[in-house]
């Protein structure tokens, strides 16, 4: 009975082996940046659904490259999963290395249908002289 219970509910008594995957990763030095110290998180981008196929949809955003004393900026790439053009308001996120956020931006960046493109956040020297991670959030929200 317990079987067919837990069968019917979608629930199962084991556990498989990946069948969970981390919707975030994070990496050291990557990205771009000249530095080993910074860390990188991205996340898998997931997709969202629509009600009919003239709905748009958000687009999806990874980081690119944490701004460093020899760069001074922050990219990150960002997909549009729409048959036409549109734009995209993303948030960058920038903490030091206790884990403290210094700065949010939101710049807004212009895909071409079904394509991708870069955007690119400037970091003041107050903020480089602090900085230790940048993030960036995977929804990039449709403006227009």
């Amino acid at each position: 009975m317990a079987a067919v219970v837990l069968a019917l509910t979608g629930f199962s008594s084991g556990h498989k082996s990946g069948r969970h995957k981390s919707s975030h990763r994070d990496s050291d030095g990557g990205g771009g940046c000249s530095s080993s110290s910074q860390k990188h998180d991205s996340y898998t981008p997931r997709s969202t659904s629509t009600r009919s196929s003239s709905t748009l949809r958000d687009g999806t955003a990874l980081v690119v490259s944490c701004a460093t004393k020899a760069t001074p900026y922050s990219t990150a790439e960002v997909t549009n999963p729409n048959s036409r053009k549109g734009t995209f308001k993303v948030s960058f996120s920038f903490d030091d290395k206790g884990g403290h956020l210094l700065s949010v931006e939101y710049p807004e960046v212009t895909v071409p249908a079904k394509g991708t493109a870069t955007v690119r956040v400037n970091a003041s020297a107050a903020l480089l002289k602090h900085l230790d991670h940048c993030r960036v959030e995977p929804e990039a929200d449709l403006v227009r």
